[in-house]
Protein backbone atom coordinates (compact mmCIF):
# COMPACT_ATOMS: atom_id res chain seq x y z
CA UNK A 1 0.00 0.00 0.00
CA UNK A 2 2.04 2.94 -1.23
CA UNK A 3 -0.68 5.51 -0.66
CA UNK A 4 -2.98 6.01 2.28
CA UNK A 5 -6.39 4.44 2.04
CA UNK A 6 -9.44 6.66 1.59
CA UNK A 7 -10.68 4.83 4.66
CA UNK A 8 -8.52 7.15 6.73
CA UNK A 9 -9.68 10.29 4.97
CA UNK A 10 -13.28 9.12 5.44
CA UNK A 11 -12.62 8.57 9.13
CA UNK A 12 -11.62 12.20 9.52
CA UNK A 13 -15.20 13.18 8.91
CA UNK A 14 -16.99 10.26 10.55
CA UNK A 15 -19.27 12.31 12.74
CA UNK A 16 -22.12 9.91 13.42
CA UNK A 17 -25.76 9.93 12.41
CA UNK A 18 -27.26 12.87 10.55
CA UNK A 19 -29.43 15.17 12.59
CA UNK A 20 -31.72 17.41 10.59
CA UNK A 21 -31.77 20.15 13.22
CA UNK A 22 -27.98 20.43 13.40
CA UNK A 23 -26.46 22.90 10.97
CA UNK A 24 -23.54 25.31 10.50
CA UNK A 25 -25.23 27.87 12.74
CA UNK A 26 -23.91 25.88 15.71
CA UNK A 27 -20.40 27.05 14.85
CA UNK A 28 -21.35 30.57 15.88
CA UNK A 29 -22.48 29.46 19.36
CA UNK A 30 -19.25 29.08 21.31
CA UNK A 31 -21.20 28.64 24.53
CA UNK A 32 -22.30 25.22 23.23
CA UNK A 33 -18.86 23.97 22.15
CA UNK A 34 -18.37 21.88 25.29
CA UNK A 35 -21.51 19.88 24.44
CA UNK A 36 -19.61 17.80 21.92
CA UNK A 37 -22.54 15.53 21.10
CA UNK A 38 -24.17 18.47 19.33
CA UNK A 39 -21.27 18.52 16.87
CA UNK A 40 -21.42 14.87 15.82
CA UNK A 41 -23.48 15.40 12.62
CA UNK A 42 -21.46 16.11 9.49
CA UNK A 43 -24.09 18.70 8.57
CA UNK A 44 -22.67 21.04 11.23
CA UNK A 45 -19.49 21.39 9.16
CA UNK A 46 -21.10 21.36 5.71
CA UNK A 47 -20.66 25.10 5.08
CA UNK A 48 -17.04 26.00 4.31
CA UNK A 49 -17.60 29.70 4.94
CA UNK A 50 -18.97 28.99 8.44
CA UNK A 51 -15.94 26.81 9.20
CA UNK A 52 -13.52 29.50 8.02
CA UNK A 53 -15.36 32.18 9.99
CA UNK A 54 -14.89 30.16 13.18
CA UNK A 55 -11.20 29.61 12.44
CA UNK A 56 -10.65 33.33 11.88
CA UNK A 57 -12.25 34.12 15.21
CA UNK A 58 -10.24 31.40 16.95
CA UNK A 59 -6.92 32.55 15.48
CA UNK A 60 -7.67 36.14 16.50
CA UNK A 61 -8.86 35.22 20.01
CA UNK A 62 -7.25 31.92 21.08
CA UNK A 63 -7.25 32.93 24.73
CA UNK A 64 -11.03 33.20 24.62
CA UNK A 65 -11.40 29.47 23.92
CA UNK A 66 -11.08 26.93 26.72
CA UNK A 67 -9.41 23.61 25.80
CA UNK A 68 -12.74 21.88 26.39
CA UNK A 69 -14.23 24.00 23.59
CA UNK A 70 -11.71 23.04 20.91
CA UNK A 71 -13.29 19.97 19.31
CA UNK A 72 -15.36 21.99 16.77
CA UNK A 73 -12.28 24.10 16.04
CA UNK A 74 -10.20 20.99 15.39
CA UNK A 75 -12.79 19.62 12.98
CA UNK A 76 -12.99 22.94 11.14
CA UNK A 77 -9.23 22.83 10.61
CA UNK A 78 -9.72 19.43 8.99
CA UNK A 79 -12.17 20.90 6.50
CA UNK A 80 -9.46 23.23 5.23
CA UNK A 81 -6.84 20.44 5.32
CA UNK A 82 -4.80 22.15 8.04
CA UNK A 83 -3.60 18.93 9.67
CA UNK A 84 -0.96 20.34 12.08
CA UNK A 85 -3.40 22.89 13.48
CA UNK A 86 -6.13 20.28 13.71
CA UNK A 87 -3.83 17.90 15.59
CA UNK A 88 -2.81 20.63 18.01
CA UNK A 89 -6.43 21.51 18.74
CA UNK A 90 -7.49 17.88 19.12
CA UNK A 91 -4.59 17.18 21.51
CA UNK A 92 -5.44 20.20 23.63
CA UNK A 93 -9.09 19.10 23.75
CA UNK A 94 -8.10 15.52 24.56
CA UNK A 95 -6.40 16.65 27.76
CA UNK A 96 -9.85 17.65 29.02
CA UNK A 97 -11.57 14.50 27.69
CA UNK A 98 -8.93 11.74 27.47
CA UNK A 99 -11.45 9.04 26.48
CA UNK A 100 -13.21 10.96 23.72
CA UNK A 101 -13.48 8.35 20.95
CA UNK A 102 -13.84 10.81 18.15
CA UNK A 103 -10.74 12.78 19.09
CA UNK A 104 -8.68 9.62 19.58
CA UNK A 105 -9.79 8.08 16.28
CA UNK A 106 -9.18 11.26 14.35
CA UNK A 107 -5.77 11.81 15.90
CA UNK A 108 -4.90 8.28 14.81
CA UNK A 109 -5.84 9.15 11.28
CA UNK A 110 -3.95 12.44 11.30
CA UNK A 111 -0.91 10.56 12.59
CA UNK A 112 -1.12 8.15 9.66
CA UNK A 113 -1.52 10.96 7.18
CA UNK A 114 1.62 12.57 8.61
CA UNK A 115 3.51 9.22 8.48
CA UNK A 116 3.55 8.65 12.23
CA UNK A 117 2.50 5.00 12.13
CA UNK A 118 3.36 4.19 15.72
CA UNK A 119 1.43 7.22 16.92
CA UNK A 120 -1.55 6.16 14.83
CA UNK A 121 -1.53 2.65 16.28
CA UNK A 122 -1.35 4.08 19.79
CA UNK A 123 -4.32 6.42 19.25
CA UNK A 124 -6.41 3.71 17.60
CA UNK A 125 -5.71 1.34 20.49
CA UNK A 126 -6.83 4.03 22.93
CA UNK A 127 -9.97 4.61 20.89
CA UNK A 128 -10.76 0.89 20.93
CA UNK A 129 -10.16 0.80 24.68
CA UNK A 130 -12.60 3.72 25.04
CA UNK A 131 -15.29 1.62 23.36
CA UNK A 132 -15.00 2.67 19.73
CA UNK A 133 -15.43 -0.70 18.01
CA UNK A 134 -15.05 0.76 14.53
CA UNK A 135 -11.50 1.89 15.32
CA UNK A 136 -10.51 -1.77 15.11
CA UNK A 137 -10.83 -1.40 11.33
CA UNK A 138 -8.41 1.54 11.27
CA UNK A 139 -6.10 -0.27 13.66
CA UNK A 140 -6.06 -3.33 11.42
CA UNK A 141 -5.29 -1.19 8.37
CA UNK A 142 -2.50 0.56 10.27
CA UNK A 143 -1.00 -2.81 11.17
CA UNK A 144 -1.06 -3.88 7.52
CA UNK A 145 0.45 -0.61 6.32
CA UNK A 146 3.26 -0.81 8.86
CA UNK A 147 4.15 -4.43 8.08
CA UNK A 148 2.69 -5.71 11.35
CA UNK A 149 -0.12 -7.79 9.86
CA UNK A 150 0.35 -10.61 12.38
CA UNK A 151 -0.85 -8.24 15.11
CA UNK A 152 -4.33 -8.40 13.58
CA UNK A 153 -4.85 -11.85 15.11
CA UNK A 154 -5.72 -10.27 18.45
CA UNK A 155 -8.57 -8.22 16.96
CA UNK A 156 -9.65 -10.72 14.31
CA UNK A 157 -12.92 -11.77 16.04
CA UNK A 158 -14.29 -8.22 16.06
CA UNK A 159 -13.03 -7.56 12.52
CA UNK A 160 -14.81 -10.68 11.27
CA UNK A 161 -18.02 -9.41 12.83
CA UNK A 162 -17.62 -5.96 11.27
CA UNK A 163 -16.67 -7.51 7.90
CA UNK A 164 -20.21 -8.75 7.44
CA UNK A 165 -21.45 -5.29 6.47
CA UNK A 166 -18.40 -3.00 6.24
CA UNK A 167 -16.21 -3.18 3.15
CA UNK A 168 -13.12 -1.76 4.82
CA UNK A 169 -13.30 -4.37 7.58
CA UNK A 170 -13.91 -7.03 4.93
CA UNK A 171 -10.78 -5.89 3.06
CA UNK A 172 -8.66 -5.94 6.23
CA UNK A 173 -9.68 -9.53 7.04
CA UNK A 174 -9.13 -10.66 3.46
CA UNK A 175 -5.70 -9.00 3.28
CA UNK A 176 -4.78 -10.55 6.62
CA UNK A 177 -5.73 -13.98 5.25
CA UNK A 178 -3.53 -13.33 2.18
CA UNK A 179 -0.51 -11.89 3.98
CA UNK A 180 1.52 -14.96 3.05
CA UNK A 181 1.09 -15.34 -0.75
CA UNK A 182 2.51 -18.86 -0.58
CA UNK A 183 0.14 -19.99 2.15
CA UNK A 184 -3.15 -18.10 1.98
CA UNK A 185 -5.75 -18.87 4.59
CA UNK A 186 -8.48 -19.89 2.13
CA UNK A 187 -10.72 -21.16 4.90
CA UNK A 188 -10.78 -17.69 6.46
CA UNK A 189 -11.32 -16.08 3.05
CA UNK A 190 -14.28 -18.36 2.31
CA UNK A 191 -15.73 -17.85 5.78
CA UNK A 192 -15.50 -14.07 5.41
CA UNK A 193 -17.09 -14.06 1.97
CA UNK A 194 -19.89 -16.41 3.01
CA UNK A 195 -20.79 -14.23 6.01
CA UNK A 196 -20.74 -10.90 4.14
CA UNK A 197 -23.85 -9.03 3.00
CA UNK A 198 -23.01 -7.67 -0.49
CA UNK A 199 -25.62 -4.92 -0.33
CA UNK A 200 -24.36 -3.59 2.99
CA UNK A 201 -20.76 -3.82 1.81
CA UNK A 202 -21.67 -1.69 -1.20
CA UNK A 203 -23.47 0.84 0.99
CA UNK A 204 -20.33 1.26 3.10
CA UNK A 205 -17.92 1.34 0.15
CA UNK A 206 -15.46 4.10 -0.69
CA UNK A 207 -13.75 4.24 -4.10
CA UNK A 208 -10.46 3.23 -2.52
CA UNK A 209 -12.16 0.39 -0.66
CA UNK A 210 -13.64 -0.90 -3.90
CA UNK A 211 -10.26 -0.68 -5.61
CA UNK A 212 -8.73 -2.77 -2.82
CA UNK A 213 -11.55 -5.31 -3.08
CA UNK A 214 -10.89 -5.63 -6.81
CA UNK A 215 -7.21 -6.33 -6.19
CA UNK A 216 -8.18 -8.98 -3.66
CA UNK A 217 -10.57 -10.57 -6.17
CA UNK A 218 -7.98 -10.62 -8.94
CA UNK A 219 -5.42 -12.19 -6.60
CA UNK A 220 -7.69 -15.20 -5.98
CA UNK A 221 -11.01 -15.51 -7.83
CA UNK A 222 -11.63 -19.07 -6.66
CA UNK A 223 -13.10 -18.19 -3.26
CA UNK A 224 -15.71 -15.69 -4.46
CA UNK A 225 -19.36 -16.73 -4.54
CA UNK A 226 -21.68 -15.43 -7.31
CA UNK A 227 -23.65 -13.01 -5.07
CA UNK A 228 -20.40 -11.42 -3.85
CA UNK A 229 -19.19 -10.74 -7.39
CA UNK A 230 -21.21 -7.51 -7.38
CA UNK A 231 -18.38 -5.99 -5.32
CA UNK A 232 -15.51 -6.51 -7.81
CA UNK A 233 -17.99 -5.81 -10.62
CA UNK A 234 -18.77 -2.38 -9.18
CA UNK A 235 -15.08 -1.76 -8.56
CA UNK A 236 -14.22 -2.65 -12.15
CA UNK A 237 -16.95 -0.31 -13.38
CA UNK A 238 -15.54 2.47 -11.20
CA UNK A 239 -12.17 1.93 -12.88
CA UNK A 240 -13.89 1.73 -16.30
CA UNK A 241 -12.76 -1.85 -16.89
CA UNK A 242 -16.05 -2.58 -18.57
CA UNK A 243 -15.39 -6.08 -19.90
CA UNK A 244 -14.42 -7.37 -16.46
CA UNK A 245 -17.36 -5.62 -14.84
CA UNK A 246 -19.79 -7.07 -17.39
CA UNK A 247 -18.41 -10.58 -16.93
CA UNK A 248 -18.75 -10.40 -13.14
CA UNK A 249 -22.31 -9.12 -13.38
CA UNK A 250 -23.21 -11.81 -15.90
CA UNK A 251 -21.84 -14.47 -13.56
CA UNK A 252 -24.06 -13.10 -10.80
CA UNK A 253 -27.15 -13.02 -13.01
CA UNK A 254 -26.50 -16.52 -14.30
CA UNK A 255 -26.81 -17.78 -10.73
CA UNK A 256 -29.38 -15.21 -9.54
CA UNK A 257 -31.38 -13.69 -12.46
CA UNK A 258 -33.29 -11.37 -10.12
CA UNK A 259 -30.28 -9.96 -8.28
CA UNK A 260 -31.12 -6.25 -8.29
CA UNK A 261 -27.58 -5.10 -7.50
CA UNK A 262 -26.32 -6.90 -10.59
CA UNK A 263 -29.24 -5.69 -12.72
CA UNK A 264 -28.60 -2.06 -11.78
CA UNK A 265 -24.88 -2.55 -12.27
CA UNK A 266 -25.44 -3.95 -15.73
CA UNK A 267 -27.50 -0.89 -16.51
CA UNK A 268 -24.44 1.28 -15.91
CA UNK A 269 -22.16 -1.03 -17.90
CA UNK A 270 -24.53 -1.14 -20.86
CA UNK A 271 -24.89 2.63 -20.92
CA UNK A 272 -21.13 3.19 -20.75
CA UNK A 273 -20.55 0.69 -23.54
CA UNK A 274 -23.07 2.41 -25.80
CA UNK A 275 -26.39 0.59 -25.48
CA UNK A 276 -28.89 2.92 -23.79
CA UNK A 277 -31.91 0.72 -24.55
CA UNK A 278 -30.25 -2.32 -22.99
CA UNK A 279 -29.25 -0.20 -19.98
CA UNK A 280 -32.85 0.90 -19.50
CA UNK A 281 -34.02 -2.69 -19.79
CA UNK A 282 -31.76 -3.79 -16.93
CA UNK A 283 -32.80 -0.83 -14.77
CA UNK A 284 -36.48 -1.59 -15.36
CA UNK A 285 -35.91 -5.25 -14.45
CA UNK A 286 -34.36 -4.14 -11.16
CA UNK A 287 -37.38 -1.94 -10.48
CA UNK A 288 -39.82 -4.71 -11.37
CA UNK A 289 -37.97 -7.08 -9.05
CA UNK A 290 -38.57 -4.84 -6.07
CA UNK A 291 -35.81 -2.23 -6.03
CA UNK A 292 -37.87 0.93 -6.32
CA UNK A 293 -34.76 3.12 -6.04
CA UNK A 294 -33.74 1.78 -9.46
CA UNK A 295 -36.08 4.38 -10.91
CA UNK A 296 -33.47 6.95 -9.89
CA UNK A 297 -31.04 5.17 -12.19
CA UNK A 298 -33.61 5.63 -14.94
CA UNK A 299 -33.69 9.39 -14.39
CA UNK A 300 -29.91 9.52 -14.35
CA UNK A 301 -29.94 7.57 -17.60
CA UNK A 302 -32.32 10.18 -18.99
CA UNK A 303 -29.93 12.99 -18.06
CA UNK A 304 -26.93 11.16 -19.46
CA UNK A 305 -28.56 10.25 -22.75
CA UNK A 306 -30.97 13.14 -23.22
CA UNK A 307 -33.69 10.69 -24.29
CA UNK A 308 -37.01 12.20 -23.23
CA UNK A 309 -38.76 8.82 -23.43
CA UNK A 310 -36.72 7.74 -20.40
CA UNK A 311 -38.10 10.66 -18.41
CA UNK A 312 -41.59 9.61 -19.42
CA UNK A 313 -40.85 6.04 -18.34
CA UNK A 314 -39.21 6.67 -14.97
CA UNK A 315 -40.60 9.97 -13.68
CA UNK A 316 -43.94 8.37 -12.68
CA UNK A 317 -42.04 5.61 -10.83
CA UNK A 318 -39.76 7.81 -8.75
CA UNK A 319 -40.40 8.87 -5.19
CA UNK A 320 -39.87 12.60 -5.73
CA UNK A 321 -38.95 13.13 -2.08
CA UNK A 322 -35.88 10.92 -2.58
CA UNK A 323 -34.36 12.93 -5.42
CA UNK A 324 -30.81 13.78 -4.34
CA UNK A 325 -29.39 17.31 -4.82
CA UNK A 326 -27.10 16.27 -7.68
CA UNK A 327 -29.98 14.74 -9.62
CA UNK A 328 -32.20 17.74 -8.91
CA UNK A 329 -29.49 20.11 -10.15
CA UNK A 330 -29.08 18.04 -13.31
CA UNK A 331 -32.81 18.15 -13.99
CA UNK A 332 -32.86 21.91 -13.46
CA UNK A 333 -30.00 22.33 -15.92
CA UNK A 334 -31.74 20.12 -18.50
CA UNK A 335 -35.02 22.03 -18.21
CA UNK A 336 -33.26 25.38 -18.56
CA UNK A 337 -31.30 24.18 -21.61
CA UNK A 338 -34.25 22.51 -23.36
CA UNK A 339 -37.46 24.34 -24.17
CA UNK A 340 -40.86 23.09 -23.06
CA UNK A 341 -39.98 21.23 -19.87
CA UNK A 342 -41.71 23.01 -16.98
CA UNK A 343 -42.61 19.73 -15.25
CA UNK A 344 -38.98 18.64 -15.14
CA UNK A 345 -37.95 22.04 -13.82
CA UNK A 346 -40.52 22.30 -11.04
CA UNK A 347 -40.20 18.64 -10.06
CA UNK A 348 -36.54 19.32 -9.35
CA UNK A 349 -36.92 22.80 -7.87
CA UNK A 350 -39.62 22.08 -5.29
CA UNK A 351 -40.34 19.48 -2.66
CA UNK A 352 -38.53 17.70 0.12
CA UNK A 353 -34.78 17.69 -0.40
CA UNK A 354 -34.70 20.67 -2.76
CA UNK A 355 -33.46 23.11 -0.12
CA UNK A 356 -29.77 22.49 -0.87
CA UNK A 357 -30.23 23.80 -4.40
CA UNK A 358 -30.86 27.24 -2.97
CA UNK A 359 -27.51 27.31 -1.14
CA UNK A 360 -25.37 27.02 -4.26
CA UNK A 361 -24.66 30.16 -6.26
CA UNK A 362 -24.39 28.40 -9.61
CA UNK A 363 -27.63 26.47 -9.18
CA UNK A 364 -29.41 29.62 -8.00
CA UNK A 365 -28.53 31.28 -11.31
CA UNK A 366 -29.99 28.33 -13.19
CA UNK A 367 -33.14 28.42 -11.06
CA UNK A 368 -33.53 32.11 -11.84
CA UNK A 369 -33.27 31.35 -15.56
CA UNK A 370 -35.83 28.59 -15.16
CA UNK A 371 -38.33 30.91 -13.49
CA UNK A 372 -37.99 33.36 -16.36
CA UNK A 373 -38.40 30.56 -18.91
CA UNK A 374 -41.44 29.02 -17.19
CA UNK A 375 -42.90 32.13 -15.57
CA UNK A 376 -46.49 31.31 -16.56
CA UNK A 377 -46.50 28.21 -14.36
CA UNK A 378 -48.36 28.55 -11.05
CA UNK A 379 -45.30 27.23 -9.19
CA UNK A 380 -43.04 30.06 -10.39
CA UNK A 381 -43.72 32.30 -7.40
CA UNK A 382 -42.78 29.61 -4.88
CA UNK A 383 -39.46 29.00 -6.60
CA UNK A 384 -38.90 32.74 -6.97
CA UNK A 385 -39.35 33.27 -3.24
CA UNK A 386 -36.86 30.50 -2.49
CA UNK A 387 -34.34 31.93 -4.96
CA UNK A 388 -34.57 35.35 -3.34
CA UNK A 389 -34.10 33.83 0.10
CA UNK A 390 -31.11 31.85 -1.15
CA UNK A 391 -29.50 34.90 -2.75
CA UNK A 392 -29.98 36.90 0.45
CA UNK A 393 -28.36 34.08 2.43
CA UNK A 394 -25.32 34.04 0.17
CA UNK A 395 -24.91 37.81 0.48
CA UNK A 396 -25.16 37.60 4.27
CA UNK A 397 -22.60 34.76 4.37
CA UNK A 398 -19.99 36.68 2.42
CA UNK A 399 -17.11 35.23 0.41
CA UNK A 400 -14.38 34.84 3.04
CA UNK A 401 -11.23 33.00 2.04
CA UNK A 402 -9.40 30.50 4.28
CA UNK A 403 -6.98 32.00 6.75
CA UNK A 404 -5.68 28.73 8.18
CA UNK A 405 -2.09 28.11 7.28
Amino acid sequence: MRRLSALFMASLMAFGAFAQDAGPELLSKKELFEKTDLFEPQSVFANREANIKLLKDYEANKAAYKPSQLLPVAVCYLTVNALPQSKEAFEAFLKTAPSNKRALRTLGTISLLTKDTEGAISYYKRSVAAGDERSNIFLGSAYLMSGKGDEIKAILPVLKKLAKDNLEAFNVVMLYSMRDPENRDKALMQETIAAADPKKLMESATPDGLSTALRIYLADKSVWTPPMLVVPARAAALMEVWLLSRQCYRDVLKAEPKNVLALRGMGLVEYRTGDVSSASNYVKQAFDNGDKDAAMDGLELFLLSGRKDLWDTYAPLVDKDKLNPQLRAGLVQYAVSHEGNPEIFYTAALGKGSDLLYKDEGVLKLLKEGIEKYSSDSRAKAVGDLVKKGMDGLKAGGKDKPSAK
